[in-house]
């Protein structure tokens, strides 16, 4: 699917359903050249989609693919374009070990329960294949990376991962921000050593100062209001955050005490992300002074911010 002459997005159907937005993956090329900003899934059927897409374009090598974040609906698709492409994978530092230690405790975007065996074998499978992606290359903020005439310049956007990035585009004036911005709902912060909620505000901020026509994120529809869309994300993680505060007031002093208040109808299989979403602002809060905890209990410091 075109977007700009100089951008296409690559859809793909995933082989079973893993939530209402399926992962991006974009090719920007420029004089031959090309560069894939994520991979998307390694199940068979997203692969073959998009190997079919790029030979349709024999005059465009992919020299890269540029992974955002470590997570595995972004890179399980990686190494198998690699072998198909001879592209080199990119990643950020911080999220190697993320990335290649397939079995640990590190959330996902994808939940399940003990009681999907389908989908947690199909989540180990995928995790197995992001670490085969092992990077050839490290990424590094500001960074530049030529692809033909273009450039594409490395923003370190920690918060969603601690070592996620976004890709600026400047010919286009485009921003590939993975799941530092989505095009439609908010993306899970965890607290650290996994995410960091103050970081991910500050990442928010720094990208509003760049000059932006439109922003490809890692799920959902393209935006052109970018700078009002990064603003209105801001303004919903300060919301909850006030939220949060005033919960703490009323009484309910556990991240599990909240969950109800903040999360009416929440799907049981989504119970953990949101779990970990509160723990995020509270880990901030505490960090600023503005509350304290002891085990599982959190109290107000009464101080602000």
């Amino acid at each position: 699917m075109e977007i700009t002459s100089r951008i296409h997005s690559i859809p793909a159907d995933t082989a079973f359903y893993t939530g209402p937005q399926a992962p991006n993956v974009f090719l920007v090329s420029d004089g031959g050249e090309g560069a894939l900003v994520d991979s998307g899934f390694g199940d068979e059927k997203s692969v073959r989609t998009r190997r079919e897409f790029l030979s349709e374009r024999a005059g465009t090598s992919v020299g890269r693919i540029l992974l955002t974040h470590h997570h595995f609906d972004h890179s399980s698709g990686a190494h198998q374009l690699r072998e198909a492409t001879g592209a080199r994978v990119a990643l950020h530092e911080r999220e190697v070990p993320f990335l290649l230690e397939w079995d640990s405790e590190a959330p996902q975007d994808i939940e399940f329960t003990t009681e999907q065996k389908e989908l947690a074998e199909q989540v180990e499978k995928f995790r197995k294949q992001a670490a085969e992606a092992g990077p050839d290359d490290r990424v590094a903020n500001g960074q530049t990376i030529a692809v033909g005439g273009l450039t594409l310049e490395v923003i370190h956007t920690p918060g969603h991962t601690l070592g996620s990035v976004c890709y600026y585009l400047r010919e286009e004036r485009a921003l590939f921000t993975g799941d530092t911005a989505l095009g439609l709902g908010t993306v899970a912060i965890s607290p650290p050593p996994h995410g960091d909620m103050a970081l991910y505000l500050q990442s928010l901020e720094r990208l509003k100062g760049y000059d932006c026509a439109l922003m490809l994120p890692g799920h959902g529809q393209a935006v052109h209001d970018v700078r009002s869309k990064l603003q209105e994300l801001i303004d919903h993680r300060l919301e909850r955050e006030e939220q949060v505060l005033r919960l703490l007031a009323d009484g309910k002093r556990t991240p599990q005490a909240m969950l109800s208040a903040i999360y009416p109808e929440l799907d049981k299989r989504i119970i953990p992300m949101a779990r970990r979403q509160i723990e995020a602002h509270l880990a901030k809060l505490e960090a600023e002074g503005r509350v304290s905890h002891k085990n599982e209990e959190w109290t107000p410091t009464g101080k602000g911010k």
